[in-house]
């Protein structure tokens, strides 16, 4: 059966595990009638007189240069006037930003662009960009250096492009505020802002609908009594917060605002915080200010508590599961103690709470038994974690794993990165049946080693239970370990890497040698980024020419240079003379960071 006389159904069902560009990719020189039409039909293409539209979602973030030109001269020029939503990025795609704007223009070619990602724009690019937008509704920025973007271009944005009505900042700041000015904005997703700057939002966007934000935290020299309150009606619907060493206080006079709220997503880190586990509070704030509320999530997690705490804790937080409050609204809440080095953290949450970056690092688990006076309130259930998808491990002994195997505590179905921690040596094959009973391994993909105390019985360990692992990440100072991977007596470990990884980082503090370079090369040809440090500018020199050559699958590189070059200034130019000396024609694009003394390779 040829490939064009397939059913459509099994047509569509094929191109949706594909993404726009690379099903026009997978394609494009096929002169199939048919084809074209399904492909049609996949993403609404319509070029009627009056209706130029689609649902082109065209990413550039993370791919290839290859893949990138035959975007920008295949795809991009025949449908920029009906794409939908484009992401743009400079993220290990140095310069990819300013090579797109030197060939389109936001103000002529993308008339019907409704949805615009930019990541790690530089800021004359932000500027350049925005000043040209025109039909946007929903807008993203992600980049380190906001602090540096122009203030009057991102007040544009909240103020004088109407259309925008989803926004999402990296950073949000008092200075972004322009008073006595009105914002069309309904939807706002900021990364990170002060407690300050959260109140003149309430008081200054005036149709927010949606707020969220990911770190809130508290400004220095903020006194409740001196905070101008909310001054006109608060819209908002729905709202989440991650919040960071910020009295109960500080919220509680600001709820009966939120009239309006239907769904509350609320996270809570501090070291004294035990109003925000407060039964009775939450039932009178919920009953007097928020009628119209549907879905009511708390996480909670409070630092460094005594045995003294527990005591005062723990009647009120089993009154939540007892409270038929709770139980009528089929709210469920979720109890769990861990250690760090000396420190007790307590965890409370009502379950499922649906955020990823929460509870992600797990130390020594507490028995409540012991910390307990009662004992009516300890348990022993098992918690899951369906949510969590980034852990942090923490393994401090024998001890600690062999009591978990029995206890049977808490288990992580859903990790897609797993970094590991070791306080002390311990036996591999105890950490191979711990990993493997409070762990879902098979989804594991990015496995990071940080501090010390790995060998290679651990790792083992870990490669052999991790079959869908593409990148490894290797922090701290393991350069011993780096060259053990190497030797003949580790071939089955290396073998394995060797089959997996698409990605490895060495971020350790140090440097590599010019042989780790070469064993990375032969051992790992299948490699699509890699990330290390190197000691000298001449190891630079003599290792990084042959290593693109060898290297056919290479999309990005990233090299730091130690050592006596600070006493170097390299200039983005020089680097590309530096590589046409050493006969490396293929294309390729760099940038050099001077700020970490760093170059960025996009092939």
């Amino acid at each position: 059966m040829k490939l064009e006389v397939l059913p459509g159904e099994l047509w569509f069902a094929i191109l949706s595990y594909l993404s726009p560009l690379d099903a026009f990719y997978a394609f494009n020189n096929m002169d199939n009638a048919r084809i074209h039409s399904i492909l049609t039909d996949m993403y609404l293409i319509r070029r009627d007189e009056d209706n130029c539209s689609s649902i082109i979602n065209i990413s550039l973030a993370h791919i290839p240069l290859f893949m990138y030109n035959f975007a920008v001269s295949n795809v991009i020029s025949f449908y920029s006037n009906i794409i939908h939503s484009l992401t743009l990025s400079n993220d290990q795609t140095p310069d990819q930003i300013n090579s797109f704007l030197e060939k389109y223009s936001f103000k002529y070619d993308f008339t019907y662009l409704k949805c615009l990602h930019l990541i790690e724009p530089s800021s004359n690019e932000f500027n350049l960009i925005i000043n040209d937008l025109s039909n946007i509704n929903m807008l993203n920025i992600q980049s380190k250096q906001m602090h540096s973007f122009d203030i009057n271009t991102i007040q544009q944005i909240l103020y004088n492009k109407p259309t925008i009505k989803h926004c999402c900042l990296s950073q949000f700041r008092q200075d972004f505020i322009l008073n006595n000015s009105y914002s069309f904005i309904q939807k706002l997703n900021i990364n990170s802002c002060d407690y300050l700057c959260f109140i003149n939002i309430l008081n200054h966007f005036y149709l927010l609908e949606k707020l969220s934000i990911n770190i809130l935290s508290m400004p220095r020299n903020a006194v409740l009594s001196s905070i101008d309150l909310i001054q006109n009606p608060v819209l908002i619907k729905n709202l989440k917060i991650r919040a960071f060493s910020i009295p109960f206080d500080y919220f509680q006079i600001l709820f009966p605002y939120l009239e309006n709220i239907q769904i509350f997503s609320f996270a809570i880190v501090c070291d004294e915080g035990f109003d925000y586990v407060n039964n009775d509070k939450w039932q009178m704030i919920i009953s007097n200010y928020w009628p119209l509320l549907r879905k009511f999530h708390i996480y909670s997690e409070l630092w460094h508590l005594t045995p003294i705490d527990f005591d005062e804790l723990c009647p009120q937080l089993f009154s939540f599961r007892n409270d038929s409050f709770w139980t009528e609204r089929q709210i469920q809440f979720m109890i769990d103690f861990y250690q760090d080095k000396n420190d007790v953290h307590l965890i409370f949450y009502s379950s499922p709470y649906p955020d990823k970056r929460f509870s992600n690092q797990w130390g020594y688990p507490i028995d409540t038994v012991h910390s307990l006076k009662n004992t009516k309130y300890s348990s022993t259930t098992e918690n899951t974690y369906q949510y969590v998808n980034r852990l942090l491990l923490t393994v401090y002994n024998n001890k600690q794993m062999k009591y978990e195997l029995d206890k049977s505590l808490r288990y992580f179905p859903n990790i897609d990165t797993l970094t590991v921690r070791f306080e002390q040596s311990i036996s591999s094959a105890l950490f191979g049946l711990y990993i493997n009973k409070i762990i879902n391994l098979s989804y594991i993909k990015h496995l990071a080693l940080n501090e010390k105390f790995h060998n290679m019985s651990t790792l083992y360990e870990l490669v052999l239970r991790l079959p869908n692992m593409t990148k490894l990440t290797i922090t701290s100072n393991h350069r011993i370990l780096i060259k053990q991977i190497f030797q003949r007596k580790n071939e089955r470990l290396l073998s394995l890497l060797s089959r997996r990884l698409l990605h490895f980082n060495l971020l350790y503090d140090g440097v590599i040698s010019y042989e780790i370079i070469q064993s990375v090369q032969f051992n790992f040809p299948n490699l699509k980024s890699f990330s290390a440090c190197l000691p000298h500018f001449e190891d630079f020199r003599d290792a990084i020419p042959s290593f693109i050559r060898h290297m056919k699958s290479l999309q990005y590189l990233h090299i730091g240079l130690e050592g006596d070059n600070d006493k170097k200034n390299f200039l983005t130019q020089d680097m590309y003379d530096w590589f046409r000396r050493h006969q490396i024609f293929q294309e390729f694009k760099l940038s050099v960071d001077t700020y970490t003394n760093s170059i960025h390779i996009w092939l």
